[in-house]
């Protein structure tokens, strides 16, 4: 069988490490990975796959993956808006999942989360309940080995009024991701997510915190608390509390994963130590490269595909 082709786009830690785990793995040529300044080289390929890790966002990657799936790739991107980009954009979305299936290519967005910590593995933990009446997840999340651009658009490095001033004007994100999450399970289930609501607050250190790409003064956010809440027939049906810091020990935590489900049957599913967030991400992708080369056309979610798994 002859080798799968991959270009990886995207030179940072998540696009090196994908390349260096398929470069270890039998049947795959790789190229890359491939800084912006070779958009061209990496996207016009024509490589089986094209894995895109440069951003979050979904209009910013959107360019990138029309390039890739018209010069006849495959795309999966990290980009965690992209797991789910009707929530996002739906023109768009239509447009991009028109425009594989003309090609007969597949677009998918995973990573850790979203496309594994509770999408993938929340459809995979239903299977065992009964009924649904609720799901909660919590995740606790070691933030130290980010960027500094990463942290600073996750809410770190600011006082409380800067921190409400720029979540105010939008520059503070915290965690992307969990609404596209919650929709790829209530879209598997056949539910209607009628709205999500979203909260974030720092967590504001008493002393200096040390990450390794940012030193954090005391009177200055070294983490953050958010909560998503998704709406079902007017309710909270789906709830996801995600606590972020650079020193989980400063605050009496560790990383974890956690998942419950309400319902005639309760369920309760835990990941102690929690998934880390750069080695995770990586090993989802790297594992998705085969399953998303055999899939069917189309802009496809995590819900929609069989698990993960390493060659």
């Amino acid at each position: 069988m002859a080798n799968l082709s991959v270009a990886v786009y995207g030179a940072g830690q998540l696009g090196t490490t994908v390349a260096a785990i398929l470069r270890e793995r039998d049947g795959y040529d790789v190229a890359g990975p491939f800084a912006r300044e070779s958009r061209a080289e990496a996207l016009e390929s024509g490589a089986g796959v094209v894995v895109m890790a440069t951003t979050s966002f979904f209009a910013e990657v959107a360019p990138d993956i029309r390039a890739a799936v018209e010069a006849g790739s495959n795309v999966i991107t990290s980009a965690e808006e992209c797991a789910y980009p009707w929530a996002v954009d739906a023109s768009l979305a239509e447009e991009l999942d028109a425009l594989a299936r003309g090609r007969d290519g597949t677009s998918i967005g995973c990573g850790r989360n979203p496309g594994f910590a509770v999408d993938a593995r929340g459809v995979t933990a239903l299977g065992a309940a009964r009924d649904v009446e609720r799901i909660k997840v919590e995740r606790v999340v070691d933030l130290s080995a980010f960027s500094e651009n990463v942290l600073r658009r996750l809410g770190l490095g600011f006082d409380r009024e800067e921190f409400d001033r720029r979540k105010r004007e939008g520059t503070i994100y915290g965690h992307i991701g969990f609404p596209q999450s919650m929709r790829i399970v209530a879209a598997r289930l056949g539910l209607d997510l009628e709205r999500v609501d979203a909260h974030i607050e720092p967590i504001i250190g008493d002393r200096e915190h040390r990450a390794v790409n940012l030193t954090i003064q005391p009177g200055q956010s070294a983490g953050f608390v958010q909560r998503y809440t998704g709406i079902v027939g007017g309710r909270p049906w789906f709830e996801c509390l995600f606590t972020g810091h650079v020193n989980l020990d400063a605050i009496d935590a560790s990383p974890r994963d956690e998942i419950d489900v309400e319902g005639t049957t309760p369920l309760h599913f835990a990941i102690d130590p929690g998934l880390n967030p750069q080695r995770g991400s990586s090993a989802v992708i790297a594992n998705s490269v085969r399953r998303v080369a055999a899939a069917g056309p189309g802009w496809r979610t995590v819900a929609e595909l069989p698990p993960a798994v390493p060659d």
